[in-house]
């Protein structure tokens, strides 16, 4: 099952200006190994089912989101490193989990909410790498002289996402 990779930002943490971009894969599921605390930032699925995520690794600038279950217990967690099938997160609660729980690659707000919505980006004339300051974190401009876009990084710096 080959990952899809799509350009939308990702926050790395509260307060950053660094983007990631979110990561794909179709129909991955899988269960946790072992049970997880409250606050555990790493665990393990069954053993040969991490292969069925994304492949993102620590500072490599990506990530993907999962949804943990069990019964009515649900959290969301932001995958920045997958080693086979050890996962890092960064959370957005503190449940404890039992091994066996689902694990799910889902899309959500969070995340379409970072997609390019139709009519709603900067344009500026030429690149603006080294120039150009984002409003805000994944941001995306048009080169409308050359007709190219990119994708804020961090700072002034921005990567090219499309060519002519």
């Amino acid at each position: 099952m080959a990952a899809i990779s799509a350009r939308r930002a990702c926050a790395r943490g509260s307060g950053s200006d660094m983007a990631d971009e979110y990561q794909f894969s179709n129909n991955a599921k899988s269960t946790l190994a072992a049970d997880v605390g409250g606050g555990d930032t790493s665990f393990d699925v069954a053993t040969g089912e991490g292969t069925r995520f994304p492949s993102v690794t620590a500072g490599g600038g990506e990530c993907f989101m999962i949804l943990v279950k069990e019964g009515a217990t649900t959290e969301w967690m932001t995958v920045t490193d997958r080693s086979t099938d050890t996962f890092t997160v960064t959370r957005t609660g503190s449940n404890s989990f039992s091994a066996g729980a689902g694990v799910y690659l889902r899309l959500n707000a969070t995340i379409l909410a970072t997609f390019l919505q139709k009519g709603v980006y900067r344009e500026n004339a030429g690149s603006p790498d080294g120039s150009l300051a984002a409003e805000y974190a994944g941001e995306e401009v048009l080169d409308t002289t050359n007709n190219l876009w990119y994708k804020h990084i961090s700072g002034t710096t921005w990567k090219l996402m499309s060519s002519g």
